[in-house]
């Protein structure tokens, strides 16, 4: 935060940050600076003063990443406030985060879970959430819309960066009539502020936010696989499940719960798929379990795919809508369907009112005639007039279930997968 109003703020530029040992990593000269900037590579703006270890603010302007954030520091080197922008709009940023953290003690250490948080998550369209934690993680919340004017969630761009105005974007205002002067430090000022605090071992560099990855999507339909899980010490892959042919005469393919109504009811992916008729398959694990002095084996569907092509899969990515933004992710936040049944289909999106419609009837109404059970979990509906189908699966409970999209590496769609069962820390033995 600003302690002493009027004061010199040196501004060193870097290729990085190291958030455990605070120093910087690669200093770069401001022209340096300037080109990472013009071609949206990554770079840090470091804020401090003479004398103090820890810094007033950093900030890491990723532009290719469509992301600045900002990170202020208090006397002890912990961080205080945090802020992540996002360039939604050529000329302007949107205020996609802002939080704080409150130390009641000077021992306090930083993000402790006995700290006291508030965060506000913001979203265009005037939607977001403020949270208060006044006690901690461990203490009670409350949460409320966010009380943050439309007019003050988006800021030009020409504030931001190397090439833009010199300022601190987290710390408090000075009173009126006072200001603080920015000076670029040299190489050997940077160094010299920096020389008790280099990284020791490997450096934990601050990166820009990154959407949640998938894990091992392919090894998990390949029988003979091993696997282990923070949940369950030792898993085989079993031979796959054939479930049942899906018919997609539109090309448009949804992937939902069949029983959501309204906001994300029949979530079509923007991806388009060559119509057809394609194979619905489950991965299944085998495992031992344990019930009080009792062991016995257990087999689980823990994934569901619907194959597009044979080729090999070479990169997934989040199966998107249209109206899904990647550049709104924070770090591991994805996209997905909503279920509070533990249901999901895959459909063809051009009939899923009346496909939809038909399996709650089949699955509430209790109509035989409007769907047929294929499989332990899975119920078929089919709209003979456009010769479409649903094809629903169980999910490990209710939740957003994300939608991985695989590709081959001729970008070619090779596959949809929904992981299903519970896998956590998932890793090949």
């Amino acid at each position: 935060m600003v302690r002493d109003a009027g004061q010199t703020v040196k501004v060193s530029f870097a290729e990085g940050w190291d958030l455990v040992s605070r120093t910087v990593l690669h200093p770069l000269s401001p022209a340096a600076a300037e080109a990472r900037d013009r071609v949206g590579k990554p770079y840090v703006m470091v804020h401090w003063r003479e004398g103090q270890t820890s810094p007033v603010e950093v900030h890491l302007v990723a532009w290719g990443d469509s992301h600045v954030g900002a990170w202020a520091y208090d006397d002890r080197g912990r961080r205080i406030r945090e802020a992540d922008w996002r360039l939604l709009e050529p000329g302007r940023l949107f205020l996609r985060h802002l939080g704080g953290w409150r130390y009641d003690t000077e021992e306090q250490t930083e993000f402790a879970l006995e700290a006291g948080r508030t965060y506000v998550d913001l979203f265009p369209g005037g939607k977001g959430r403020r949270v208060s934690e006044p006690k901690g993680a461990r203490g009670p919340s409350r949460h409320m819309p966010a009380d943050i004017p439309e007019e003050n969630r988006w800021h030009a761009r020409s504030g931001f960066g190397v090439c833009g105005v010199r300022q601190l974007l987290l710390s408090q205002t000075l009173p009126p009539g006072e200001q603080l002067d920015f000076v670029d430090a040299t190489q050997s000022e940077t160094e010299a502020w920096c020389a008790d605090r280099f990284a020791d071992g490997r450096p934990s560099p601050w990166v820009p936010p990154r959407p949640a990855r998938p894990a091992h999507l392919e090894e998990l339909f390949e029988s003979g696989t091993r696997i282990v899980t923070s949940f369950e010490p030792e898993m085989t892959v079993t031979p796959i499940r054939n479930i049942a042919a899906l018919r997609v005469p539109s090309g448009r393919l949804a992937v939902a719960d069949p029983l959501t109504k309204g906001h994300g009811a029949g979530r079509e992916l923007s991806e388009r798929i060559p119509p057809g008729e394609y194979l619905i398959q489950a991965a299944v694990v085998a495992y031992e379990s344990q019930y009080e002095d009792e062991r016995f084996p257990v087999e689980e569907e823990v994934a569901v795919r619907l194959l597009l092509g044979e080729e090999p899969v070479l990169s997934w990515e989040l199966a998107l809508t249209e109206k899904d933004d990647v550049r709104l992710l924070r770090e591991d936040e994805f996209f997905g369907f909503d279920t509070d049944g533990a249901a999901g289909s895959f459909a063809d999106a051009s009939g899923w009112e009346v496909l939809a419609d038909k399996y709650r009837r089949h699955l509430v109404e209790q109509e035989d005639d409007a769907g047929e059970s294929i499989s332990d979990g899975y119920i078929r509906t089919t709209d003979e007039a456009t010769g479409s189908d649903l094809v629903s699966f169980c999910t490990g409970g209710d939740g957003t279930y994300p939608v991985w999209l695989g590709r081959a590496n001729t970008g070619k769609p090779v596959c949809v997968v929904v992981l299903t069962g519970y896998l956590p820390d998932l890793r090949l033995l």
